[in-house]
């Protein structure tokens, strides 16, 4: 996928204080190395913390339902998601904007192997 074709930027993570602070570093890369317009969705809440974010065009916040506030996002016809979050609320919202959408294998499955029955299907990242 080439991001510089990209105009349009929406960033989601809805939560939490420590989630949120550690996407910076993405917003800033984003923004430096392709120009695009970046908007950022997340809770109400944790809004405080990327306010002052000068990389970040417009910040969104989730109130109540991920369908309310996919209405009005489905209007800034954002050119790619790219999703931090990737939980069941933000694939609703994806399905709502139907965008182009990058995230990642948060391993959740392989996680709740290993909790409840201690079955290691994580990958092993050194051997």
């Amino acid at each position: 996928m080439d991001l510089q074709q990209k105009k349009k930027i929406l960033i989601v993570r809805f939560s939490s204080i420590g989630d949120i602070v550690l996407t910076t570093p993405v917003i800033r890369c984003l923004k430096l190395q392709t120009g695009a317009e970046i908007h950022f969705l997340t809770k109400q809440n944790y809004q405080s913390i990327i306010q002052s974010n000068p990389y970040i065009d417009k910040i969104w916040t989730i109130e109540k339902t991920v369908s309310e506030i996919g209405k009005a996002l489905k209007n800034e016809n954002f050119d790619l998601i790219i999703d931090l979050h990737k939980n069941l609320r933000t694939l609703h919202l994806r399905f709502i904007l139907n965008v182009k959408t990058l995230s990642f294998n948060k391993l959740n499955f392989e996680k709740w192997l290993m909790v409840k029955f201690k079955i290691n299907r994580l990958p092993k990242f050194i051997s």
